[in-house]
């Protein structure tokens, strides 16, 4: 939704986060994948997934350094959409989350304001898919 907002780097770098996200619960689903190319797709950019090289902390550290806040929200916002895109969002996942969240000195009721808003997200985007499918 909001990833064209981000620079070049910041795309290649929020693309890592969701490398190690996906890896986060060691299932890499179809419904994650599927999303990482339309990700792709809305920034621009080829379609890939970076491998996990780099470690989180690493890639954590280069988004502090060069984004704004407002980027920061976009980047947790969208990593929270990415996990729960499945319909599965478990203990590893959150664990991953928290993490990214207290890394990027984002505090619970800014992740708290996001989980909710991603999960209108999800459910206003099921309720439009029926209606037009129906």
């Amino acid at each position: 939704m909001f990833l064209n907002q981000l620079s070049e780097m910041e795309k290649e770098l929020y693309l890592e986060l969701c490398a190690h996200a996906v890896a986060a619960d060691g299932e890499f689903s179809l419904e994650e994948m599927e999303a990482i190319a339309l990700y792709c797709h809305e920034m621009m950019i080829p379609n890939h997934l970076p491998d996990t090289d780099e470690p989180l902390e690493s890639v954590l550290d280069e988004i502090n350094r060069i984004s704004s806040k407002q980027v920061k929200n976009i980047i947790a916002f969208e990593l929270i959409l990415l996990l729960k895109h499945d319909g599965a969002f478990d203990k590893k996942e959150k664990g991953f989350i928290d993490i990214v969240i207290e890394k990027l000195g984002l505090n619970e009721e800014k992740y708290n304001r996001l989980e909710g808003l991603v999960n209108l997200h999800i459910a206003l985007s099921n309720e439009l898919d029926k209606a037009i499918n129906d």
